[in-house]
């Protein structure tokens, strides 16, 4: 395991935003390389064939005891215009992924804190501590069965929790493998392995299967589902992607060299958003990869997650070193909207069972809500 590394999603992002800001924070050991991944444009790779790296993780499993549960915290939200913001109760939580599950609340991870939190519409917290010490959960998304499944980004495993605090944790086949982003699919739950260069599955059972993606050190990093039923994911260095079902893997290089793709969603015209980072752009692509970039103004934004809201049909994103969330329409047309607390690093954002807006402030150390006119 690296000494002191910091996710790909944070650390990319995060130690341009500290330099720019003039932070004296200084530089985190495991900072990436930045030379890029070599690739054809629009290049469709060979098929990937599946590992046998498939194990029966039901035996491998580790069984957790009910954690205990901070008591509920009903979190007075401070409302500035459009926003209301709710504290983390641990200290130096930082929060980070955010999801909502079917018992209609919101669940974030805290990276820093090791621990899983649960948020009400109005704002009552609950706290779950991860068994594995120091597992720095990232990503989370809500499972088939309605439960939370979640990557330990330093534990390297992934970790199941039901709504009532019992874990289930996973360990991965591949040694320090770094699972960040984490999605639900149409037979089971899939997550990126970045430091592995792999995309794995885990089966409600506990079954995990990994694929390697054909591009050397690609650093795949956010995933989801996309419209043609394959899972999409971005690679760090200059490509999206899909992987089928059954582990062919196509690789679509971004017109912009060295743009750092992180976050990825589905939109409602069915091509696949996501956020160059490192480009501060927005891209899209076809199921078929062709790619349109749409540049964000004014630059130095560091967009990293993107969501599409049901109510407008529109694309929001947050930018963390712009400091806001944004709207952008499917013609590129972009508002924003500035964070009420200053530089809070937002993160991930989901759209909570309210049809609004909720998001991470990792830094600020709170849960955002954004109930856009």
């Amino acid at each position: 395991m690296r000494s002191a590394r910091v996710s790909f999603c944070v650390l990319a992002l995060a130690a341009a935003a500290l330099a720019a800001c003039g932070d004296g924070l200084g530089k985190t050991d495991g900072a990436v390389d930045t030379a890029k991944a070599e690739a054809s444009a629009n290049d469709v790779e060979p098929d990937a064939p599946e590992t046998p790296d498939e194990i029966d993780d039901v035996d491998a499993a580790i069984d957790a005891p009910d954690a205990p549960a901070v008591a509920d915290t009903l979190s007075v939200g401070v409302v500035t215009g459009l926003f209301t913001e709710y504290s983390v109760p641990t200290p130096l939580g930082g929060p980070w992924g955010i999801t909502t599950s079917s018992d209609s609340a919101l669940w974030f991870t805290e990276l820093q804190g090791n621990k899983i939190g649960r948020i009400t519409l109005d704002g009552a917290i609950t706290e779950f501590t991860v068994p594995t010490p120091s597992s720095s959960p990232f990503g989370i998304t809500s499972g088939p069965d309605g439960d939370l499944w979640f990557t330990e980004e330093q534990g390297n495993k992934i970790g199941h929790l039901t709504h009532d605090g019992v874990f289930t944790e996973f360990p991965l086949p591949t040694p320090n493998a770094h699972p960040e982003g984490i999605t639900r699919g149409p037979d089971g739950v899939w997550f990126a392995e970045t430091d592995a260069n792999k995309i794995g599955r885990i089966t409600l059972d506990g079954v995990i299967t990994e694929f390697p993606i054909p591009t050397p050190s690609s650093y795949p990093s956010c995933i989801v589902t996309g419209p043609d039923g394959h899972l999409w994911f971005t690679e760090y260095f200059g490509k999206v992607a899909n992987i089928s079902l059954t582990g062919t893997v196509a690789e679509y290089v971004l017109p912009t060299p060295g743009s750092g793709p992180v976050g990825i969603t589905l939109g409602f015209d069915d091509n696949v958003w996501f956020a160059e980072g490192a480009a501060h752009q927005i891209g899209r692509s076809t199921r078929t990869g062709m790619i349109v970039e749409f540049p964000i103004s004014p630059m130095l934004a560091s967009p990293v997650s993107i969501v599409a809201r049901i109510v407008d049909s529109n694309l929001w994103f947050t930018e963390q070193m712009g400091n806001q969330l944004v709207r952008l329409t499917t013609t590129g047309q972009m508002k924003s909207y500035p964070i009420p607390t200053e530089r809070s690093f937002p993160g991930h954002l989901t759209l909570g069972g309210d049809g609004d807006l909720w998001f991470t402030e990792n830094i600020g150390n709170k849960i955002g809500h954004l109930a856009p006119e």
